[in-house]
């Protein structure tokens, strides 16, 4: 197995500077950078990372914490793992599923394995996060759609309460005036910007949504978002007079607008027809059902980069680093489950 001589007697080079080409210090200049990279090719050269981390004391190593993997957060960290490959980092991956003592332990374990930083999308309540973590993080860390009045962290977030407003309007264009959505639990920053924004942005129309046009999904993570959606059909419409159903549903995320879609097909519902259906985040799956999804998306290869690139500067930094915040913008995806509003629901 070759060492950091071998590419160095063949380099013509000394070790230190074979590994300073490895660490990418900025003190080689490019013609004896490439000429140490064509031996560590040509000898196939693999660096021992154990004893890299114990000398340099970084394992060039990046922790990600999610809720879970069957929404946006899956295009997040396949996102992440790519933006960090082409800075060398690895990523070590855990699920908190909400639960805060699941995270607490996770973030633990991740400093254990001397990870060099955290992306994190936390578990806890957005007014506690900050103190909370600054308890027992010690390694730089950046949080991902969670922001809050602190700014020693930094964060990546996203307008959730635009992302509202914009798919009011949008429902409102097409003629909708009797209007349903979906949320999570209420108490969750995120999802309260979100309906806030739908519901502002519907009565700057003119519009009141009613409390009965509001569903409140299951939220646990034991249980499918696209049951909840299943869900939410029954609750809109058995039961109630035709009149009374509304003739479009905002979900607050893709998963539920799928649920959604998939009962209304089952009780030969035709969208946009007779109900349309608009979701939230612009999943992958949402241009694959049918019909496909009008949605309200996130830049989610942005916000990973972003947050990458933030964490790293923060590790790499030598001459200290100022946290910074970072709130991207929706874009209203238009898809086919949208179309003109009815005068009543028809079936």
């Amino acid at each position: 197995m070759a060492t950091q001589k071998d590419v160095a007697r063949l380099a013509g080079v000394s070790v230190s500077t074979v590994s300073r080409v490895l660490n990418g210090s900025g003190l080689v200049d490019e013609k004896t950078r490439s000429t140490v990279q064509s031996a560590i090719k040509k000898l196939n050269y693999k660096p021992n990372l154990l004893a890299y981390s114990l000398r340099a004391r970084s394992s060039r190593m990046i922790g990600v914490i999610l809720p879970e993997m069957q929404s946006i957060h899956s295009s997040f960290l396949q996102y992440v793992g790519e933006s960090c490959m082409k800075r060398g980092y690895s990523v070590l991956v855990g699920m908190h599923c909400n639960e805060c003592e699941r995270e607490r332990t996770l973030i633990d374990e991740f400093q254990r394995r001397n990870v060099d930083g955290l992306i994190l999308y936390p578990a806890i309540d957005e007014q506690n996060v900050s103190n909370d973590l600054l308890e027992y993080v010690t390694v730089p860390i950046v949080l991902y759609e969670h922001s809050f009045a602190d700014n020693r962290l930094g964060n990546v977030s996203f307008n959730n309460y635009e992302a509202g407003v914009t798919a009011a309007k949008y429902l409102l264009s097409l003629g909708h005036r009797n209007v349903g959505c979906t949320v999570g639990p209420m108490g969750m920053k995120y999802i309260k910007d979100r309906f806030w924004g739908f519901h502002d942005g519907l009565k700057d129309m003119g519009i009141e949504i009613q409390k009965r046009n509001i569903y409140e999904c299951d939220f646990n993570y034991q249980v499918s978002n696209i049951v909840s959606g299943e869900d939410a059909v029954r609750y809109f419409v058995d039961g109630r007079d035709r009149s009374e159903v509304p003739t479009a549903i905002w979900a607050h995320n893709d998963n539920v607008a799928i649920g959604i879609i998939k009962e209304l097909h089952r009780r030969g519902i035709r969208i946009p027809q007779e109900m349309s259906v608009v979701g939230m985040d612009n999943i992958s799956l949402t241009d694959m059902i049918y019909p496909p999804l009008t949605t309200i998306g996130q830049p989610v290869p942005k916000m990973a980069e972003k947050a990458v690139a933030m964490l790293v500067k923060e590790i790499e930094s030598k001459d200290g680093y100022k946290a910074e915040t970072i709130v991207m913008e929706p874009e209203l995806v238009i898809r086919e489950s949208a179309g003109p509003a009815m005068e009543t629901f028809a079936v």
